[in-house]
């Protein structure tokens, strides 16, 4: 028997399809995106020993870098022309407490995110003064999506 079911995760949908057969139970899962599909299998057969069998597609979808949450060290010159704050990891923006054109310092808090029921403060790993606020209160963020641009 094949069960479909619509997962939806951080406003994404995914089709999730599930298959039983006979003695040995075999799952299968597909999940669907709009650019790439990714495939996993894993079988379990019935017995005194179990065996467990998982096959995965190689996924293609491309990777993010990993972001510090710790602020790095202030550049010399003392100002840094382009700068941006990226999101550490995925979580919903609870209050941004600066505003554009405001000036901030090495270390100040920008905004607090909530990620895994825990509020984490963003700091601003470089001086500068805020050139655009990308996101707004109540907003879901993805690990490495710019959400302050500084200047």
């Amino acid at each position: 028997m094949i069960r479909k079911f619509v997962v939806r995760v951080n406003g994404k949908e995914y089709v999730v399809e599930v298959e039983e057969l006979g003695a040995q139970v075999q799952q299968s899962v597909q999940v669907s995106q709009p650019t790439q599909p990714v495939q996993s299998t894993q079988q379990v057969a019935a017995g005194p020993t179990q065996q467990m069998q998982r096959t995965s597609a190689p996924s293609t979808t491309p990777t993010t870098p990993t972001v510090p949450t710790t602020p790095t060290a202030p550049s010399s010159s003392g100002t840094s022309a382009g700068a941006k704050i990226v999101a550490p990891m995925s979580g919903v923006i609870l209050k941004i407490l600066v505003g554009e054109g405001q000036k901030v310092e090495y270390g100040q808090k920008v905004l607090i995110l909530e990620a895994m029921k825990m509020e984490n403060d963003i700091v601003a790993d470089k001086p500068g003064v805020i050139k655009k606020i990308l996101v707004k209160e109540g907003d879901n963020v993805d690990t490495g999506q710019i959400m302050i641009e500084l200047e």
